[in-house]
């Protein structure tokens, strides 16, 4: 049975912690709200990958108020071409491996 990555070995790697939910339609970054068919809970991490605006494409932390950019994928070193997260649940994201594919990243 493989053993679960730490946080070292996913930075090293390009993998990064696994997200709840992942965007399938531009959303606004602020309060709770459903994702591809799920209501989210304040603290979730959602993979933001459908903006109209590609700076706010990211990872980020669910609040009440504000969203705000996940520790582990605020900066464009954070977010190269390569990193993978996948996504936990979801109606049409669920079990899903994202990478990103980008030559620059876009970090906002």
């Amino acid at each position: 049975m493989a053993r679960p990555a730490t946080a070292a070995v996913r930075l090293l790697t390009g993998e990064r912690e696994p997200v709840r939910l992942a965007t399938s339609v531009n959303v606004i970054l602020h309060g709770l709200q459903a994702i591809d068919g799920v209501p989210c809970e304040v603290g979730d991490r959602v993979l933001v990958k459908d903006q109209a605006d590609p700076t706010q494409n990211g990872i980020y932390t669910v609040s009440e108020g504000e969203w705000f950019r996940a520790a582990d994928a605020r900066t464009a070193r954070t977010l190269q071409m390569g990193t993978t997260v996948h996504t936990q649940i979801g109606s049409v994201n669920a079990g899903r491996l994202f990478e990103f594919s980008a030559d620059e990243p876009v970090v906002g």
